[in-house]
């Protein structure tokens, strides 16, 4: 597997590639760095020090690919499968979407977040990403996610069978999702209600603003020009109006049923 292989597999629009491909060389132990544990933060600062604003992120964004071919190679000294690895780099193109639904152009701004998937910390399986930490497994819900409960419960069965020394680990989630107030916003029938059912809250950051990330897609709308084209964003627009909150709720899961 080369560069352009690997964004071949990962369905990178052209003008992505171009520009992926284009980058200039950098330090190998860097590279390396964002794949090994531990390392991944500081490999991401050092490198982001020799990205051009102009870029966009695509430059660093090259950089992580040309790291997930040496991912690529842990993968297969560790006997995972291929799928599992196109599956959890396929953070990249997604991140690369989103930007462009976010701001109208390519680029690629989570490169703070994206070493885990090259470290071997952070894997997505089925609709689920799962990141492994010290005794415990944060569960991650990517923005393309099918959220029912069948596909959930597949995801994390599919999970535990590919790591059974982790399968009695307890696992949270840390989200927008499990938000108290959507109960409120949302009715019988909601994915996102019954999600929310599988877990048990253990708190409510009602102050957290993520949440405008993952619903309208940025963080910096003031909230009377929020868009209203979808029932959860017109209901959540008008709570916020009146002053409500949403925020964030950490809570671990029950089950999948």
């Amino acid at each position: 597997m080369d560069l352009n292989n690997l964004c071949e597999m990962l369905c990178l629009p052209g003008q992505v590639r171009e520009a992926v491909l284009a980058a200039r060389e950098v330090p190998g132990d860097l590279l390396a760095d964002l794949t090994r544990r531990g390392r991944g933060q500081g490999a991401y600062e050092k490198l982001k020090a020799l990205c051009t604003p102009e870029n966009r992120g695509l430059d660093m964004l090259a950089f992580m690919l040309r790291a997930a071919l040496l991912t690529w190679e842990n993968y297969q000294r560790a006997g995972l499968p291929r799928q599992l690895f196109l599956d959890t780099m396929g953070c990249f193109p997604r991140f690369v979407g989103e930007h462009l639904a976010s701001f109208g152009c390519y680029g690629f701004d989570r490169g703070f977040w994206a070493h885990r998937q090259l470290s071997m910390v952070l894997f997505r399986v089925g609709e689920l990403e799962y990141e492994l930490l010290d005794g415990e497994i944060s569960m991650h819900i990517p923005s393309d996610a099918r959220l029912d409960i069948p596909a959930c419960a597949d995801s994390l069965a599919r999970f535990r069978q590919m790591l059974p020394d982790r399968a009695e680990d307890p696992i949270y989630v840390e989200s927008w999702l499990l938000s108290p107030a959507l109960r409120e916003l949302l009715g019988e029938g909601s994915r996102i209600l019954a999600f929310q059912h599988c877990f048990t809250c253990e708190s409510w950051n009602r102050e957290g603003s993520d949440f405008l990330q993952w619903v309208y897609g940025r963080t910096d709308i003031p909230f009377d020009r929020l868009p209203e084209d979808t029932t959860l964003r017109r209901r959540m627009k008008q709570h916020l109006l009146k002053g409500g909150k949403i925020g964030e709720a950490k809570g671990w899961l029950i089950d999948f049923v």
